[in-house]
């Protein structure tokens, strides 16, 4: 299977290429300057390769959470890529990706975004299972809701974070590389449950700044999908 992936989620952008048993990963950390590295980055990818668009199976983006303007860009490459190249389409929630690949860990992998706001994107997981959903929270508050029987792995970008707490250990190489991660996540995930449909959105825990002025002067604001 022939497969595209593109984490978007926040400031390092990763865009991932597998085919024929092969993985080319790019990754850049671009500042969230996603207009202007993405489509570079999966032509780069793709120069590498043995592979055209066309020969894709299947494009696995970033569902988030995270950065509100990457992941609507990210999303929208991958849809544009999926319909020209008529193949699926597959997103990949954020938090669970950046808590792969730590099944061994001896008690709790609990990923961490930084929301800003002296607040976290986070969740937690335990033996490869998710315990807790996704949430934007203080993370001492989250933290302290956790098993005190259970030593806590902080992975993900923002994992220094944590740094300091009790019972805390810093995921030093989690920052990068999750693009062979995603490719797996989205192959998984595609074979069990089928494409996701071209008009899905992002997972957003809160409403973007803009939003937020404008739920502030009465006006409506869409929902988002949790």
């Amino acid at each position: 299977m022939n497969i595209l992936a593109m984490e978007t989620s926040g400031r390092v952008l990763t865009v991932a290429l597998s085919s024929k048993g092969h993985c080319i990963e790019l990754i850049i950390n671009n500042e969230l300057d996603y207009a202007q590295s993405l489509m570079l980055a999966v032509a780069s990818v793709f120069k590498q390769s043995e592979i055209e668009p066309v020969d894709l199976n299947l494009v696995a983006c970033s569902a988030g959470p995270g950065s509100f303007t990457s992941l609507r860009i990210g999303m929208a490459t991958a849809k544009g890529i999926a319909k020209g190249a008529a193949c699926h389409l597959k997103a990949v929630p954020t938090l669970t990706l950046l808590a792969a690949r730590r099944e061994n860990w001896p008690g709790i992998v609990v990923p961490i975004i930084d929301a800003r706001k002296r607040r976290v994107y986070t969740a937690a997981f335990q033996n490869g299972k998710r315990i807790r959903d996704d949430q934007d929270i203080a993370l001492n508050e989250f933290l302290n809701s956790l098993s005190k029987k259970s030593a806590i792995l902080a992975t993900g970008p923002n994992a220094e974070i944590a740094e300091g707490y009790e019972r805390v250990t810093i995921d030093r190489l989690s920052t990068y590389g999750r693009g062979a991660a995603m490719i797996d996540m989205a192959k998984t995930a595609y074979e069990r449950d089928g494409p996701d449909p071209l008009d899905i959105g992002p997972i957003y825990l809160r409403a973007s700044e803009p939003e937020i002025v404008s739920m502030s002067k009465g006006f409506s604001s869409r929902k988002f999908p949790v």
